[in-house]
Order: structure tokens, then C-alpha cells, then sequence
């Protein structure tokens, strides 16, 4: 059984076009033998919207029930990803963080992965499903719903590969790759066919958007490469390792 391990941004899940085109990458995969593990985000800024809502009846809302309100919108995510591939043919199942028993500190919106609980993940996989699981949140030591730090969902992908033993992960972006600048900015930007951690960490901390820093690390503590590939092609653009 081999297992491709699938992050998909929140711009490329953006709407509906957007979400069925990742179904269909996600299919591709499948049928080329593949058990894709789907990490999801929550879609285009569903997130903002969320914390914009709670930030109008609050000055200061109480961040243990912010974590229950961003939560769902990786939900939302998910359940519309499974939905899209099960309409495909592929047997799939949508998880929360809590769900997979992704334990965290019990910080909230900003918790640290502590590890993966439980046996849930591995029972879906051995049972041939698809499970299309929701990044950036887990389950503190508290019992209560945690969140990481923004962009999180990138940090969630690296851990579930490094547990499962898949050598790489799959970056889906709405770029083809890591450009030396910003390449709508700057047309002499280059693109990176391959990176190493340490340069791509310093990208990552100087403000590159692509990963987030804290996946880069943990990347290179686990040894897995990550794949920065196209949402629109499935085609890898920029390779970490």
C-alpha cells in the first residue's frame, strides 16, 4: 500500500471550480494506485470572515470558544471534498483533528503538536478509504479543540507523513513553485527547481508565503521532502529536501 500525502491551501479550495478540481487530483492519484491522505484548510477566507465575525461582538473573544469558531471552517472543507469524491467513485471520509486523535498542547490558537493518538487514521487507510483530514486543529491535552498557529495546516501535513512513513508530501498551491521574488511583481523572478530546508526556511521566514516555517523545520527533523506542486496541473514545481 503506498500512501501520497496531499495538502491542499485554502486558495485552491476556494470555490466550487476550485474544490473539484482538487477532487479530481486527488482521484488521479488514487487511480494510479496511491492511498491519498488529503490534509485540507479551510477554504479561500473562510477563516478571516470567521474571525472577523467574532471580532465585531468582542474586542477580546475568549480563545478557547475563537478554536470552536475556526474550526469549522476546515470542516467545511472536508465534508465538501469527501462529498465531491465519493460523487467520483472514491471512497473517502472527512476527520476533524480531534477525530484522528491529533494531540496538541492545550494552548489555544497557537497549540503545538504533541502526537497522533489512537488508531483511526491507520483503520480508514487498511479499509481502503481516503481520508480527507482537517488541518491546522487538533485535540489539546485538556480534551478541548485546539488550533495552531496560522498557516498550520502545512504543519499538520509534515507530522501525518512523518507517522505514517511517507517519504514525501505534496504542497498543493495556487503557484507553480518557489520564485526567488514575488513573480506577479517581478518578471526576472526565478524559480526554484529544488531547495534544501535551511534556504527554504530562510524564504519562509523572510516572508515567503509559499510554507509555513515551522513545516519546513519539522520537515527536515522528519526527513520528509515536500513538493510544492500546481493545483492546476498536479505537476511538482519546486522540490525540498
Amino acid at each position: 500500500m503506498k500512501i501520497c500525502v496531499m495538502k491542499f491551501g485554502g486558495n485552491t479550495l476556494a470555490n466550487k471550480q476550485k474544490l473539484l478540481l482538487a477532487a479530481d487530483l486527488i482521484k488521479s492519484r488514487y487511480d494510479d494506485g496511491f492511498i491519498p491522505v488529503v490534509v485540507a484548510s479551510a477554504n479561500g477566507n473562510l477563516t478571516d470572515v470567521l474571525l472577523d465575525h467574532a471580532y465585531s461582538i468582542a474586542r477580546e473573544p475568549d480563545k478557547r470558544e475563537l478554536d470552536m469558531l475556526i474550526t469549522t471552517g476546515e470542516r467545511v472543507s472536508v465534508a465538501l471534498l469527501s462529498i465531491a469524491l465519493r460523487a467520483k467513485g472514491v471512497p473517502s471520509v472527512s476527520l476533524t483533528g480531534s477525530q484522528i486523535g491529533l494531540i496538541t498542547t492545550s494552548s489555544h490558537t497557537g497549540a503545538d503538536i504533541l502526537t497522533l493518538k489512537g488508531d483511526r487514521l491507520v483503520h480508514e487507510i487498511n479499509e481502503g478509504h481516503v481520508p480527507i483530514v482537517a488541518g491546522f486543529q487538533g485535540i489539546g491535552e485538556n480534551k478541548e479543540i485546539t488550533t495552531l498557529k496560522r498557516g498550520g495546516s502545512d504543519v499538520s501535513a509534515v507530522f501525518l507523513a512523518a507517522q505514517l512513513g511517507a517519504n514525501h508530501v505534496e504542497m498543493i498551491k495556487d503557484v507553480d513553485g518557489v520564485y526567488s521574488a514575488d513573480p506577479n511583481k517581478n518578471q526576472q523572478a526565478q524559480k526554484y527547481e529544488v531547495l534544501d530546508f535551511d534556504e527554504m526556511y530562510k524564504l519562509a521566514l523572510n516572508g515567503a508565503s509559499v510554507l509555513h516555517p515551522d513545516a519546513v523545520r519539522l520537515a527536515k527533523e522528519k526527513g520528509v521532502e515536500i513538493r510544492i506542486v500546481y493545483y492546476q496541473t498536479g505537476k511538482t514545481g519546486t522540490v525540498i529536501k
